[in-house]
């Protein structure tokens, strides 16, 4: 789950250059997606768009709601501090003009432009983006992990922000930008959340390109043009209005698309995805999302507090075969924290498909404890690789339990480290330094399955100390080594992710996939024709 909590996670990247090319008709990408082919024709002011939501959003405070469940709308209406372009990326500036350390990284120093107004009329500016942070940083925070390197921020004028540091932290900029697994770049109206309070939602403010006309539980959200959006000039808001529409089931999603309900969604359903690569009705882009399944074993319990059985599991499963069975032909094999492509990937990998060796070492645990390898397994009741996985893990001699629940009781679990073992996914990070770190560094907020190691928590403070790539890649590296054979999490399979639209649906984003890293959709750029 993009965490992904996730949950799975969140939109293509922020800082897209303006349209200048729009698709009509069919073609085919590189990896079997279909999209249309380019045209000379101009983007166009107006229309309305509708968007197929998995998750509905319950709230669009930033300090409050989960990064995940308000990817989509949030990066409308906030916008964001910093931003990553694409896939591999570094942090740019986007609303704010710089971001800069000192020699020592115990101080940033971001600028902000003049003249600026959130959707509501008042003012952004330093005290703005200064209120804001303090919120995200109090403990109650769904941001505050994201932040647990500052130690304080001031605002000495109205065009400067001033982040004092815990702890060295070269990656910082990235907790400003969209990545899909925190909040701390979206800035809100200071004066609408006072007003509002927890009415907020209804009435959020920010500065993006679109503002918030309805909002309320069970409905759609609508959204508008907003008149104060920052960088109207340059990257212009089309639509006259987007309804978002909550539709947890992809396959209903996909057929209000088929039916010209819905004009654009994400899926992270491989089903779906097949067959909207055949299906000449619809457009389709597969995105380059870095998404990873995996299964997060409780250390802090028995059988998993135990090497063997950890190193059992990992060579219980027939990566291959799950993929081939469960993915339509789009997912691969996942073996390590970092999938091909990444830069930081390499030789790494978590103890490959052996099943006479995982069926040795559950004998050998057996026998030495007295006690049988049983456990039980929790994932959400939506996941086509379950039965797979769990086949599998009986077959090497496990006693495996599976408990399949809804999302919110599953999400519940993990939080509450209520499992021995439970799915999850990894989702893409722009740096290790965010959700991986949080997941698996011995003090990180989203460590529930307990793992703790000096040698990780050694590698990864130094990487995200050092501001040298090359330091930081040997690193995060070393300290991929101890999870490969340490195996806190063990990999499965990687995620495809893609995204289906309707024929009057235009976008620079969507011919793009190295901007498509999540699953859900982003429509900042998009404009309709008739």
């Amino acid at each position: 789950m993009k965490t992904r909590t996730t949950a799975r996670r969140a939109p293509a990247l922020l800082a897209m250059a303006t349209v200048t090319a729009v698709l009509a008709g069919c073609a085919t990408t590189t990896d079997g997606s279909k999209s249309g082919s380019g045209d000379s024709a101009s983007p166009k002011t107006g229309g309305s768009l509708t968007v197929a939501a998995g998750t509905e959003v319950t709230t669009l405070d930033p300090a409050k709601g989960s990064a995940n469940a308000m990817a989509l709308t949030g990066e409308a209406i906030y916008d964001t501090l910093m931003a990553v372009p694409e896939l591999g990326g570094r942090p740019q500036p986007n609303i704010a003009t710089s971001m800069t350390a000192s020699p020592d990284q115990m101080t940033w120093t971001m600028k902000l432009p003049t003249g600026l107004k959130f959707s509501d009329g008042t003012a952004f500016n330093a005290a703005a983006v200064k209120f804001n942070m303090d919120r995200a940083m109090a403990p109650s925070s769904t941001a505050a992990a994201l932040l647990s390197s500052v130690k304080s921020v001031e605002a000495p004028d109205d065009t400067t922000v001033i982040f004092q540091m815990k702890a060295p932290f070269a990656d910082l900029p990235y907790v400003f930008s969209y990545d899909g697994s925190g909040t701390a770049g979206y800035i809100a109206s200071p004066t609408a959340l006072k007003k509002y309070g927890d009415e907020y939602t209804a009435h959020a403010s920010g500065v993006g390109p679109y503002m918030v006309e309805s909002w309320a539980p069970g409905k759609p959200e609508v959204l508008v043009r907003n008149p104060h959006y920052w960088n109207k000039d340059k990257k212009p808001a089309y639509l006259d209005k987007v309804t978002i529409k909550t539709i947890a089931d992809p396959q209903s999603a996909y057929q209000a698309l088929q039916a010209g309900d819905v004009d654009l969604m994400g899926t992270v359903d491989p089903t779906v995805m097949k067959d909207a690569k055949n299906n000449s009705a619809v457009n389709f882009v597969q995105g380059v999302g870095q998404d990873q399944d995996s299964i997060i074993l409780n250390l802090a319990t028995q059988p998993f507090s135990d090497i063997r059985l950890r190193e059992a599991v990992s060579k219980a499963l027939d990566r291959q075969a799950i993929a081939d069975l469960t993915t339509e032909g789009l997912g691969k094999p996942a073996v390590s924290l970092f999938p091909e492509g990444d830069p930081r990937h390499s030789d790494n990998t978590d103890p490959g498909y052996d099943l006479a060796g995982a069926k040795a070492l559950v004998k050998e645990y057996e026998q030495s404890t007295g006690k049988k390898a049983a456990f039980t397994y929790t994932c959400n009741n939506s996941r086509p690789a379950t039965d797979v996985i769990v086949s599998q893990l009986k077959a090497a001699g496990f006693d495996v339990k599976l408990d399949t629940l809804d999302t919110s009781s599953w999400v519940g679990a993990f939080f509450a480290k209520k499992y021995t073992a439970v799915c999850w996914t990894m989702a893409g990070f722009l740096t290790p330094g965010g959700l991986p770190y949080r997941f698996l560094h011995s003090t990180g907020d989203l460590n529930t399955g307990g793992f703790k190691n000096a040698t990780f928590d050694k590698h990864a403070d130094a990487a995200r100390a050092s501001s040298d790539p090359a330091t930081q890649k040997a690193d995060w590296i070393a300290a991929d080594k101890v999870l490969t054979q340490q195996l806190p999490w063990v990999w499965t399979t990687s995620a495809p992710t893609g995204f289906l639209y309707g024929k009057r649906v235009h976008s620079a984003d969507l011919q793009n996939p190295s901007r498509l890293r999540y699953y859900v959709p982003t429509f900042n750029n998009v404009w309709v024709s008739n």
